[in-house]
C-alpha cells in the first residue's frame, strides 16, 4: 500500500504500520491523507482512473471511499487497515467507482464555490435566491459527508498540492514516483526528480 500525504509525521507513522503488517505486500492500494483529518483508501487502478479524468478533483470528491479518522490510535488504525486490505484484495482492477450523485445544479454550485465565486455570483448565474442556494449547499455537504464549504475547499487545496494540480486537474509532465526507502508515493514534475526519490520503476 502506498501513502500520499503532505504530513511527514503521518507518512512516517503509516509507513511503520504498513511494514509491520506486511513489508513485502505489493503496492496495489493507496492510502490518501485528504487534508481534513480523514484518510481514504482505494486501489491504484482507481486513482489512475480518477487522474485520467478531465475533472480530476470533481471525480475524486464524488467518489465513495473507505475512510478512517487520521487521529485514530495506532492499534485501531492497524486493525482497520488489515481489514481494509483484506476487503480490497482482489478488487484492485475493478473499473466501477461508486459515486455520490449530485444534481446538475448542485454540481454547478460546487464548481463555482471551488472557483472562489461569491454567493451573489452564484445567485445571479443560476437565477436562484439566497435561501435556495443555501439549501443546495447543505445538500452538497450532506451527500459528500462534509461539515462545511470551508472543509470542501480545504480538501480541494490539499488535492491540488498533493497531485501537482491546477484547478483540480493534473498539470502536464507529472509522474507518480514511489520513494526508494518508504511506502510514500509523490506526484513530482518531470525535471525536478531527485535520485533518492526514484525507485526502479515509476508509476506514471
Amino acid at each position: 500500500m502506498y501513502i500520499i500525504s503532505q504530513d511527514n509525521y503521518f507518512v512516517s507513522g503509516m509507513d511503520k504500520l504498513l511494514k509491520n503488517i506486511n513489508p513485502y505486500a505489493p503496492h496495489t492500494l493507496i492510502v490518501f491523507d485528504r487534508g481534513d483529518g480523514k484518510v481514504v483508501f482505494f486501489s491504484m487502478h482507481s486513482l489512475l482512473l480518477i487522474l485520467a479524468e478531465q475533472k480530476n478533483f470533481h471525480t475524486f470528491i464524488c467518489t465513495k471511499f473507505i475512510k478512517l479518522d487520521k487521529c485514530s490510535p495506532m492499534s485501531f488504525m492497524e486493525y482497520e487497515v488489515r481489514k481494509i486490505i483484506t476487503f480490497l484484495r482482489g478488487k484492485e482492477q475493478e473499473d466501477h467507482i461508486r459515486e455520490v450523485h449530485l444534481s446538475v445544479v448542485e454540481y454547478n454550485i460546487m464548481t463555482m464555490i471551488l472557483d472562489g465565486r461569491p454567493n451573489s455570483y452564484i445567485m445571479e448565474a443560476l437565477n436562484l435566491d439566497r435561501k435556495v442556494v443555501s439549501n443546495y449547499k447543505n445538500a452538497i455537504l450532506r451527500k459528500l459527508g462534509l461539515k462545511s464549504m470551508a472543509e470542501l475547499i480545504h480538501i480541494y487545496q490539499n488535492w491540488n498540492a498533493c497531485f501537482c494540480c491546477t484547478d483540480g486537474i493534473v498539470m502536464p509532465n507529472i509522474k507518480l514516483v514511489p520513494h526508494a526507502e518508504t511506502n510514500e508515493l509523490k506526484m513530482i514534475r518531470c525535471g525536478t526528480l531527485k535520485q533518492d526519490d526514484v525507485s526502479p520503476s515509476s508509476v506514471m
